[in-house]
């Protein structure tokens, strides 16, 4: 079995509660930024993006984690990261 790689490039989705201004979290590269409002949880935040690499990763996370932002989900979208442009 293949497992991917915690040193490769992939596209990562990350859920926030509330609203995320793009200047806080564009300083890790481009990042699409979509906002939702959900019925049960409020403004929902989705950021996704390519990413490094793992510890690229837990960078954003810590960053986002020293903002004060709820963090609701973190996924590797099932595309590489080569194949999502």
């Amino acid at each position: 079995m293949c497992m991917p790689r915690i040193d490769e490039q992939a596209t990562y989705i990350i859920t926030v509660q509330g609203c995320i201004d793009g200047t806080l979290v564009d300083w890790y590269g481009p990042v699409v930024i979509d906002r939702t409002d959900d019925a049960d949880k409020g403004l929902i935040t989705t950021l996704s993006g390519i990413v490094t690499d793992q510890a690229g990763l837990l960078g954003i996370i810590r960053h986002l984690h020293g903002l004060g932002v709820v963090l609701l989900s973190v996924a590797r979208d099932a595309l590489p990261a080569a194949n999502a442009q």
